[in-house]
């Protein structure tokens, strides 16, 4: 079947209607027609034309119809409350500790890829750190699991030796991204040439002129290079602070911030 059809008189392309099962009632064959929308005030008569091998069986009884503009509704006020913007509400300060520069093995042990990734191991050859804060001398290492997306997950075991004799303890735990192809080229033995670590180390020991250190959370940013396996971080304490003007919280007793205050 095929529908004809003028539009305010004109005649247009027919549409093609596809047969949907038949009347259970009457057994009479059904269609289904997509036609085009109408507009406001255009006018559309059909005309159904019965077709086989493209010979025409039977003219239907024509139809009409008009189209109408749709009124218009006006939309319903938004009475949502906007979402407040998320700002800052906490002071915080950074305090510089010290320039952290290891040497590490080479090559390190690399345990090839596991079920969760490659797991590479880097002892330090030597190492050690110089600050306002903090200057000896380092040993240990990282285990690091290398996963498919190409990010490091890294797991340093550090002692520090401090000048006047101290034995600090530190963990470091943080992210080595080597790229998004880090893994495939890992296995390969290939890496990026200077890829970034974050890293967030915490400190233990019983020294007394040290304690202060079993207090802190600190943050160590850098880079490796590859090609000689040099790491270099910097050091910070990370320190919270009062609440800000603008949060509308209260503020609480405690000492001023030490470090540039952000």
């Amino acid at each position: 079947m095929i529908v004809e059809f003028k539009s305010n008189g004109r005649e247009r392309p027919a549409v093609r209607a596809w047969p949907e099962g038949t009347d259970p009632a009457t057994e009479v064959q059904r269609f289904r027609v997509r036609m085009p929308p109408l507009g406001p005030d255009e006018t559309v008569e059909y005309l159904p034309v019965v077709q086989r091998s493209g010979l025409i069986v039977q003219r239907l009884p024509a139809r009409s119809t008009r189209g109408i503009q749709a009124p218009l509704t006006e939309a319903a006020p938004d009475t949502a409350a906007a979402a407040p913007a998320a700002v800052p509400r906490y002071q915080w300060a950074s305090e510089f500790l010290g320039a952290f520069t290891v040497k590490l093995i080479n090559p390190p042990e690399s345990f090839g890829p596991g079920p969760d990734g490659v797991h590479i191991t880097y002892y330090i050859e030597s190492g050690e750190i110089h600050g306002p804060k903090i200057n000896g001398k380092v040993r240990g290492g990282d285990w690091m699991v290398l996963r498919r997306d190409g990010v490091g997950i890294a797991e340093s075991r550090i002692t520090y030796q401090t000048d006047d004799g101290a034995l600090l303890l530190s963990r470091y735990y943080g992210i080595f991204d080597l790229g998004p192809d880090g893994y495939q080229r890992a296995v390969r033995n290939e890496f990026e040439p200077v890829p970034p670590l974050v890293l967030a180390p915490q400190f233990i020991t019983s020294h007394p002129n040290w304690l202060w250190l079993n207090r802190l959370q600190c943050l160590a940013v850098g880079r490796a290079t590859m090609a000689d396996l040099i790491v270099r971080l910097d050091i910070y304490a990370i320190r919270a602070g009062q609440p800000l003007p603008s949060s509308g919280l209260p503020r609480m007793d405690g000492p001023a911030l030490i470090g540039d205050i952000h």
